[in-house]
């Protein structure tokens, strides 16, 4: 019996660059550049921040850079903390039926190994294409009554795994223990509370340093349980294998324009779309959200006192795009938690779960808003937000969100660099966008010196 991280490992072991679609090389392209582009803005958050500073103390100083940073740590530390800052902002791709976000975990993972190995600029594009076909099969085949919790680091291993064992040259078998090791070993990430945002995100950084591992333990001749997706009450095993080499799952994920939780983007595109030609002295008198009852498990706090509770508010994203329009979002700053008219607003905001928005995630996140501005009600329905698989953002839209995200990092000139080298990867190069990745932002920035003390001097 050939079990299913056996023929994933098959598949994966005879793949070559030649192989994907020229649709696929593209989405994978734009994957790398929309993940750079979170982790710019993530860069200066304190999520981030505190990451590097327990990465160093607890894995130690090394030669991996924590990206547009001047900290130098073990490679295990510099994985964690670059997913750290690509996840911060919860402004990193995703995929509907997976439930969650790939790229922060895939991303950093294969550039740090390209890093190590020299790997040129087909091998990443390659590598990262297995990393989100794998995590994301075994992610959107899990039967969801069977799942406690929708942490991505649950599932990132997987494909970390197998994008670095790809890299690495590994033999099928080795492979497959590569995958069943960094499943069995993932973060279970038990189901948070309710009431407060946690900085824990999806635990993807930890997911990737336990990925990691385990393909080191396979090379050392480690075995893993290779049957353990064979579970077919938790998983719908055909699935995910079928169609390996014709369907990339690269090409389904969403991005996303604003940096706050899924749930909270067809609503604020709807309240952009209400208030588009608003005067500043119109009052706003209500604001009534119906969305799909998986919403009422955000905290959706009124005052928020960290980003994350901001990002995972449906009151308060609502109020913000309502008053401080889309810009607010790229990025979300500490200083619009202090913004008083905006929790005043926030306040007003009545949620309804309606029956006939039920039942429809996690395939779509959908949304209506109704407003009632200078004493006129206006009305906008948004069935699939700005950036979904089928209302994508385009190559251009990419780009902008990378400008706006890292401009208190980048000169203009050396963002233009950052986008431009991802490109280069399509011409087999790869040294351009490492030189990127390893230049302080301190050194080739607007960031003042000061930016980055309390991190060079621990």
């Amino acid at each position: 019996m050939t079990f299913v991280t056996e023929r994933l490992a098959a598949f994966i072991g005879d793949l070559r660059y030649g192989d994907l679609p020229a649709e696929v090389v593209a989405k994978t392209e734009r994957a790398i550049l929309d993940t750079l582009a979170s982790l710019l803005g993530g860069v200066p958050t304190d999520n981030a921040r505190l990451s590097r500073l327990a990465a160093r103390a607890c894995f130690g100083p090394g030669h991996a850079a924590a990206w547009f940073t001047e900290t130098d740590l073990h490679v295990l530390g510099g994985l964690f903390a670059n997913c750290a800052a690509a996840s911060s902002l919860d402004v990193d791709d995703g995929h509907c039926q997976a439930a969650g976000h790939p790229g922060a975990a895939i991303v950093p993972a294969v550039l740090s190994e390209a890093a190590i190995l020299g790997s040129g600029g087909h091998e990443v594009l390659t590598a990262t294409a297995i990393g989100y076909d794998v995590a994301l099969r075994i992610a959107a085949a899990r039967r969801f009554f069977d799942t406690m919790s929708f942490a991505s680091g649950q599932w990132t291993g997987f494909g970390v795994a197998a994008a670095i064992g790809w890299l690495r040259g590994m033999r099928p078998d080795q492979l497959a223990n590569a995958i069943a090791i960094a499943g069995a070993e993932a973060p279970q990430n038990l189901p948070q509370g309710d009431c407060q945002a946690s900085s824990v995100k999806g635990s993807s950084p930890w997911s990737t340093v336990t990925a990691y591992f385990a393909v080191e333990r396979a090379a050392a001749g480690m075995s893993g349980s290779i049957d353990m997706l064979d579970r077919a009450h938790a998983y719908d095993l055909a699935a995910i294998t079928a169609d390996l080499g014709s369907r990339w799952l690269v090409s389904e994920t969403y991005l996303k324009p604003y940096a706050a939780c899924r749930y909270t983007h067809p609503v604020i595109d709807a309240v952009l779309k209400l208030v588009a030609d608003r005067r500043q002295d119109e009052p706003i008198d209500r604001v009534l959200v119906e969305i799909f009852p998986e919403a009422r498990k955000l905290p959706n706090e009124h005052a928020p006192k960290s980003l994350e509770g901001a990002q995972f508010s449906v009151p308060f994203t609502a109020a913000l795009a309502a008053l401080r329009g889309a810009e607010a979002f790229r990025p979300l700053r500490p200083h619009s938690l202090l913004d008083q008219e905006v929790v005043a607003l926030a306040r007003k905001v009545e949620i309804r779960y309606p029956d006939d928005l039920a039942g429809i995630f996690p395939l779509r996140t959908p949304a209506r808003v109704t407003m009632i501005v200078g004493g006129f009600e206006r009305f906008c329905d948004v069935p699939r937000p700005l950036g979904d698989a089928n209302n994508p953002m385009h190559q251009t839209a990419v780009e902008e969100k990378l400008h706006d995200l890292g401009r208190d990092l980048l000169s203009e000139a050396d963002r233009e660099r950052l986008i431009q080298s991802v490109a280069l990867l399509r011409q087999g190069k790869t040294a351009p966008l490492l030189a990127c990745l390893a230049a302080p932002a301190v050194a080739i920035g607007r960031a003042p010196l000061s930016y980055f003390a309390s991190e060079s001097s621990t």
